[in-house]
């Protein structure tokens, strides 16, 4: 997965930068989110690998008809570098680059049990202290979990399970 998001930095940062530069950045980030939903598909990406079809045919599958000519010279790009599969994380860095232009920063919070409104809060206003933005806040329940929470916040990890604090534990008896 790291491997993934470091090839798909470079044309995320471009991607984002150009369509600055355009004053188009809701629009390619509409059209990045529809293409990174179709390169989710398996029966898509295995037409992206088939050495039948044209890259005219995958930019305009991609891209679809009414794309900007920008954003279809993209496409076509990822599709000589071979990089269509990539596309789900160039949409998501897409979207931490918008959102930290913007002062606001989406944070997932994993737990293994519901937050309550007050913790939701709590956990709002000290994310928002530390990083100087805007927060929201989505939650996510993970049963495998024995206590506590883990934070994903950027390219910030706060990790306050159970689990954790006993791992960081062992090591500092061991160490």
């Amino acid at each position: 997965m790291s491997e993934l998001i470091t090839l798909a930095r470079p044309y995320a940062k471009a991607a984002f930068e150009f369509a600055k530069s355009e004053s188009a950045v809701d629009q390619w980030s509409k059209d990045l989110l529809v293409a990174a939903g179709l390169a989710q598909d398996e029966q898509i990406l295995n037409y992206f690998s088939r050495p039948d079809v044209l890259d005219d045919d995958l930019v305009q599958l991609v891209s679809g008809k009414n794309g900007s000519e920008h954003y279809q010279n993209f496409v076509r790009m990822l599709v000589e570098n071979d990089r269509l599969s990539l596309l789900p994380e160039v949409a998501e860095l897409y979207q931490f680059y918008l959102e930290q232009d913007s002062q606001s920063l989406t944070v997932d919070v994993y737990s293994a049990v519901e937050l309550t409104d007050t913790q939701k809060q709590a956990m709002t206003a000290a994310l928002s202290k530390r990083t100087g933005k805007q927060i929201s806040l989505q939650t996510h329940i993970d049963e495998n979990m024995m206590g506590g929470a883990r934070i994903h916040c950027g390219d910030l990890v706060i990790d306050g399970t159970l689990r954790g604090k006993i791992n960081r534990l062992k090591t500092q008896l061991f160490n």
